[in-house]
């Protein structure tokens, strides 16, 4: 009986155990069903012109789709989705809310995508979310202020949208978010106060939005921030005081663009991981302080376009500082009211430097000493200050020189002839100093120049034609020297300079036809030289040019009519030349003054309103080529003409003699298209010989040829070709 009692016992426990079992099954099985179906629905409503969610079929596992990831991700899963990545897919439409019903969603990445309209509050529902990324998208509308209770949330991007909203303060409520990004939308109003409760919070991105009010000093209390950018904004009043004071793992602090101002606290060099910090175009002033020596690991240093000032003695201590910092690569402090020599205390600076900015200040004193200590520098800007001396040939070390801009001070003595191992210089710009002697034909061995600026020199010689054969340069403007010679003809190696000005200079000769190579020029002034001779008709070639100055040369012959087909030309400049005939009518000429013009006394227009605009006479009628070969030949066929009679009058003459005869009456002979002859001897008998007659018809035919070439209506007058084919017929009649 026991022993029936405990089979009886196992029985029943059994049972129950498969009773479960197979509940469980379909519970599970019900789960991954209603999973499956709502992804369905999302894909329902969403668009996807890549048909990039091909493989979302019923007739496939959920968990295998492109982009859906399950807890365990097999086939034999609960089928519960853990992370929907469907980023860069280009998908289209609303956020679909449904997603929600996706209980168990961790991560939800639909970035860089043209989703539109609201973010719904609905969404907090995703109770479990820890990642919402929706970056790059099309978003608009206000952020849900429902997503400050999304208590499991760690990373929150909205980066890159239309978003119109003030940044809820319910946000302060996300204590495990570790990562926060709401870059480049429309946010306005103040950074809440409310941000300094995450503490957990490591990278906070909020630039280039319309925030406007302080930094709140909260935030400088996460003990755990390593990464703030809050440029580009309208934020405005002072740096907190405790900004260094409680954030030792700052690494990035970005505060580019604003209107902060006030001096920089001293707190912030107690920040040692720092190792970018961007101040740069805000409002603070006072003197550059000295102590950015004590952050040790700073790699990037802009304080540029503030109000700093400086004298010498404060400048070296700052650059003295600086020598901590061994891995500085960076350093702008461009744009401010500093002062003194700037040389003695450079070379004390990184060796890692690659990027130096000090333009725009009051620095004096020579080129900086020990240049060549920075064999890493890429950009050297000094532009606008007061530097004077001359530029040292130890600029030859800096091998990897992309840009040097020393334009706007008062250098002088000759370039030195340095640039032949600058193999990647891109920029050169020593414009408005006091150079000269002449241009250094080692520019020409920078194969990658792009911009060329030596214009406001004192520069002499001829342009070696060495640097037309930099076929990338894109700028090049040598005005205002003394620079001799012609244009070279190897200027149409520059298919792709947009912007030459070579203007104000003694440049002679021809202007080359090979201008027209340079297919790419939009800018192109070649004023107040002494170029000569015809403007090229190749000019026609310069199909995107813009602007064209040829004025104050001695150019001559006519306007070349190809000038008026350039579409795009728009100011055109010919004054002060030696030009002259008609003025083309089309084209830039159509709305050209007399400005223009000027100084041509031998132009003129066909139409007597626009001479009066464009100050010039009006041009004489003109024959055709016709007339003017008739004009030509006119005089020659009538020394013809007379050169027969005169034949024809010396043999009558001759004849006059041998026989006289008397009343003869003499009937000449009629020659097609000339009306007939009678003559007599005035009442008195000839008795002539034949040849003798002859030559008295002859003469008489040649001359009526002649009257008939002379009459004064052209449509009686004989051409040359019929005079020249009656004169042919006389002679074939009579001799």
């Amino acid at each position: 009986m026991a022993s029936i009692n405990l089979l009886l016992l196992l029985f029943i426990i059994s049972f129950f155990q498969i009773s479960h079992l197979f509940g469980r099954i379909h519970v599970e099985a019900q789960s991954s069903y209603f999973e499956r179906d709502t992804l369905l629905s999302f894909k329902q409503n969403v668009g996807d012109p890549q048909n990039s969610l091909s493989n979302w079929t019923k007739i496939t596992p959920h968990c295998t789709w492109s982009g859906v990831s399950c807890f365990d991700n097999d086939s034999t899963s609960t089928g519960q989705v853990r992370l929907l990545n469907l980023a860069n897919l280009g998908l289209t439409g609303f956020l679909p809310v449904e997603l929600c019903n996706l209980t168990s969603l961790q991560i939800l990445d639909l970035s860089m995508n043209s989703f539109h309209g609201s973010i719904l509050g609905s969404i907090s529902n995703c109770r479990n979310l820890e990642m919402i990324l929706l970056q790059v998208n099309k978003f608009t509308g206000s952020i849900p202020r429902e997503i400050g209770y999304m208590s499991e949330l760690q990373v929150l991007d909205f980066s890159v949208n239309n978003l119109t909203s003030v940044i809820p303060k319910e946000f302060g409520n996300l204590s495990s978010l570790i990562y926060i990004a709401m870059a480049r939308n429309q946010l306005y109003g103040q950074i809440p106060r409310e941000f300094g409760h995450m503490q957990n919070l490591q990278k906070i991105q909020l630039f280039d939005n319309e925030l406007t009010g302080e930094i709140p000093d909260s935030i400088f209390n996460i003990s755990s921030l390593a990464f703030i950018s809050f440029s580009k904004n309208n934020l405005s009043g002072t740096l907190p005081t405790n900004i260094g004071l409680s954030v030792p793992n700052l690494t990035s602090l970005y505060f580019t663009t604003n209107s902060l101002e006030g001096e920089v606290p001293k707190s912030l060099s107690n920040i040692s991981s720092l190792q970018f910090l961007e101040l740069f175009n805000n409002k603070f002033r006072g003197h550059i302080p000295p102590y950015f020596g004590n952050m040790k690991k700073l790699t990037y240093l802009k304080l540029g376009i503030n109000a700093f000032s400086s004298n010498s003695e404060q400048i070296s201590k700052f650059l003295n500082s600086l020598k901590n910092c061994t891995q500085l690569q960076v350093l702008w402090i461009n744009d401010n009211n500093l002062s003194g020599e700037f040389s003695s205390s450079f070379v004390n600076l990184s060796s890692s430097l690659q990027d130096v900015c000090i333009a725009q200040n009051l620095f004096t004193g020579t080129f900086p000493l020990g240049i060549d200590s920075f064999p890493n520098l890429i950009s050297l800007a000094m532009e606008n200050n007061r530097f004077t001396g001359k530029l040292p040939n130890s600029l030859s070390a800096l091998t990897k020189l992309q840009s040097i801009a020393l334009f706007a001070n008062m250098f002088s003595g000759e370039i030195p002839d340095v640039f032949s191992n600058m193999k990647q210089l891109y920029s050169l710009e020593l414009d408005r100093n006091r150079f000269s002697g002449r241009i250094p034909r080692s520019i020409a061995d920078c194969k990658t120049l792009n911009r060329v600026f030596l214009s406001t020199n004192r520069l002499n010689g001829s342009i070696p034609r060495e640097i037309f054969l930099s076929s990338g340069l894109v700028y090049l403007n040598l005005s205002q020297n003394d620079l001799r010679g012609p244009l070279p003809s190897e200027v149409g190696n520059l298919k792709q300079l947009t912007n030459m000005d070579i203007s104000n200079n003694q440049l002679s000769g021809n202007l080359s036809s090979s201008l027209g190579g340079c297919v790419g020029l939009q800018k192109l002034s070649l004023a107040r030289n002494k170029f000569t001779g015809p403007i090229p008709k190749s000019i026609v070639n310069l199909a995107s040019l813009e602007e064209l100055d040829l004025s104050s040369n001695y150019l001559t012959s006519q306007i070349p009519e190809e000038l008026a087909s350039l579409q795009l030309l728009q100011k055109l400049n010919l004054s002060f030349n030696h030009l002259e005939g008609k003025i083309p009518i089309t084209g830039v000429f159509k709305s050209l003054g007399s400005e223009s013009l000027r100084g041509n006394n031998k132009l003129c227009s066909a139409n007597k309103e626009t001479a009066s605009k464009l100050g010039v006479s009006q041009c004489i009628a003109t024959k055709t080529n016709k007339n003017v070969l008739v004009i030509i030949l006119f005089p020659i066929s009538i020394s013809i003409l007379l050169i027969i009679v005169t034949g024809c009058l010396v043999w009558i003459l001759i004849y006059r003699k041998r026989k006289k005869n008397e009343g003869e009456k003499v009937i000449f002979p009629s020659i097609e298209g000339l009306p007939s002859l009678e003559t007599s001897s005035r009442g008195k008998k000839r008795n002539m010989s034949e040849s003798n007659q002859k030559c008295q018809e002859c003469v008489a035919l040649v001359l009526r040829i002649g009257l008939l070439c002379s009459v004064p209506l052209a449509k009686d007058r004989l051409t040359m070709r019929e005079a020249l084919a009656k004169l042919l017929e006389i002679k074939k009649t009579l001799f």
